[in-house]
């Protein structure tokens, strides 16, 4: 199944590490005059891999936290895949470094997912080593990234496709293997800089083939688990909470009107005490997103989300992110080619503030098949654009 993973806002040797300006201009020509913010919606960047190529499929997937973003490209020489970091000074928005496992071969998908948070980011490559899958996380120091641990889980087999999703919350982060069994999910934390499986987590309910763990996402103590081909493809997603070291399923989600083939949990988001679950294919695949609030220990459906113009086929909801009171929604297959939706929360009630479109992106050019959002940074992949060679754009949120 192909599918972006996105965290909240989405390994010990060297890493390969370049430093390149992009889309920089000179310091000198920089003032310190205080900038106004633009207006939500607007494009404030379109970025590249500088060694892109066609079929590298730059923005299969994107992550953002603050002012840094992490862009995949997981069929980068000859599918081994790379991952790009981008930085934003003064409003403008730069290559830092490009990052590669120290292990990587031709066929791993590094990239295939991505997360960020503060200055560490973690890289799935969910078809190394036979499929078994492997992750890697990088941090910055004094403006280096370098590779500090490659990561599996303790029972991790050939075909698990470990992290096939990948997500992260301060020190600790989740990577999903939808194929093992029914399907795993695997928490490590940092302590004293070394990462060490806290557990590992599947639905009460989860049966083989749920694909339980295709979708991942944590916000402090909080993670939820996507199982999108549960119940006759209804579909499912599970709230895990850690108390005291231990991580316990905290509730089992559905949709209020949930029904076969949906799909729910697709994609997921979570921050703070709210999550997203999409359902691409409800509706005959006009698809959906469903908010939910942890109630005093009891999590409820607040909302129903659809953007303004979607119509059959589209997939609203193919993949999601939230940062806060603001969630950022796409639907890839939209005619138009651009069909990604900007919604905010205001008192609990969530409406659409904007839908978010690049003027020379056109059908079939994927654009919003990935996105991420962390305070006022949107970013929107569009992997197919330019001969799948891809694009990631970053708006105002």
């Amino acid at each position: 199944m192909r599918k972006p993973t996105f965290a909240v806002l989405a390994p010990i040797v060297a890493a390969t590490a370049i430093s390149l300006p992009y889309l920089a201009s000179p310091s000198s020509a920089e003032t310190t005059t205080a900038r106004s913010a633009p207006p939500i919606g607007t494009q404030l960047a379109e970025v590249k891999a500088p060694d892109s190529m066609a079929f590298d499929e730059f923005g299969y997937s994107v992550a953002v936290s603050g002012t840094t973003m992490v862009v995949g490209a997981p069929f980068h020489a000859d599918s081994a895949g790379s991952a790009y970091v981008f930085t934003e000074t003064k409003g403008r928005w730069r290559l830092v470094t490009e990052l590669q496992a120290a292990d990587t071969v031709e066929g791993d998908e590094f990239g295939w997912s991505v997360a960020i948070s503060g200055m560490t980011a973690v890289i799935g490559a969910p078809f190394h080593a036979m499929f078994a899958g492997r992750a890697y996380v990088f941090t910055e120091t004094a403006g280096q990234w370098t590779q500090v641990v490659e990561l599996k889980g303790s029972d991790t087999a050939t075909y698990d496709d470990f992290a096939d999703a990948v997500a992260i919350s301060a020190g600790t982060a989740v990577f999903g293997a939808p194929y093992a069994g029914g399907g795993r999910a695997y928490v490590f934390t940092e302590t004293a800089g070394r990462w060490h499986q806290a557990a590992e987590l599947k639905g009460h309910d989860t049966a083989a083939f749920d694909e339980f763990g295709s979708s991942v996402a944590i916000s402090g103590t909080n993670a939820v688990i996507g199982a999108p081909l549960h119940d006759n493809s209804v579909g499912g997603a599970y709230i895990f909470t850690e108390k005291a070291g231990r991580w316990e399923q905290t509730a089992g989600l559905k949709g209020r009107d949930s029904t076969a083939r949906d799909e729910f949990g697709w994609s997921l988001g979570i921050s703070g005490t709210t999550a997203v679950i999409g359902a691409p294919f409800h509706d005959n695949s006009v698809g959906g997103i469903y908010v939910f609030a942890d109630k005093s220990g009891h999590w409820e459906q607040t909302a129903g989300l659809k953007g303004s113009d979607v119509a059959t086929g589209d997939e609203f909801g193919h993949s999601v992110a939230i940062s806060g009171g603001t969630a950022v929604v796409d639907a890839p297959f939209q005619a138009n080619g651009s069909g990604t939706y900007l919604f905010g929360a205001t008192g609990g009630s969530w409406k659409q503030v904007t839908e978010l479109k690049d003027p020379d992106t056109v059908p079939n050019d994927l654009f919003g098949w990935s996105v991420g959002v962390s305070g006022s940074a949107a970013v929107v992949g569009a992997y197919a654009e330019a001969a799948y060679a891809g694009r990631a754009y970053v708006f105002e949120a």
